[in-house]
């Protein structure tokens, strides 16, 4: 009887934790970027008004590309770990007895792929800063829809704007 109230206990809180962990998240595929928009105003404009605002070189072009590339190629493996993981508790959830040391180190494994995840997301970002010339990098710091936060205001509840309205 003790141990099928553990074990009850212990799912309940597997659930109450992974229930709140989805919630957290954005819903539906590329949710960041369905975001409303000023008449006329297609997902991802306001990127691409602001590339075309910085007047980058073709050098800058190509490096900016490569280091794209580069951190698509990083995001697959990093995601595909995080999938793996997630997986991995999954499988420990479906088990008889679920020891506690065990679903706890898949956790602390899902919780490192997502900090690896950010970091890589911040390193690539200072990355591309770092090509920019002053001059364009304050353009890309002053504009609306810029690429340091504009995702973190909007997922913060803090309205967005078109860089036509500024």
């Amino acid at each position: 009887m003790k141990k099928i109230s553990v074990i009850a206990v212990v799912m309940l809180a597997l659930s109450i934790f992974f229930t709140s962990a989805s919630f957290a998240q954005p819903m539906g595929r590329n949710s960041k970027m369905n975001i409303k928009r000023g008449p006329g105003m297609q997902r991802g404009m306001g990127f691409q008004m602001l590339l075309e605002k910085l007047k980058l070189t073709q050098g800058q072009k190509d490096k900016i590309a490569d280091l794209r590339i580069s951190f698509q190629k990083n995001m697959i493996d990093l995601r595909a770990d995080l999938a793996k993981d997630k997986l991995a508790v999954k499988e420990l959830r479906l088990k008889d007895n679920i020891n506690r040391s065990d679903v706890l180190d898949a956790v602390g494994k899902i919780n490192k792929d997502r900090d690896a995840i950010a970091l890589a997301t911040a390193n690539h970002m200072l990355d591309v800063y770092g090509v920019l010339t002053p001059e364009q990098q304050k353009i890309a710091k002053d504009a609306a829809f810029n690429f340091w936060g504009k995702m973190h205001r909007m997922k913060d509840g803090a309205p967005g704007r078109c860089m036509m309205m500024k």
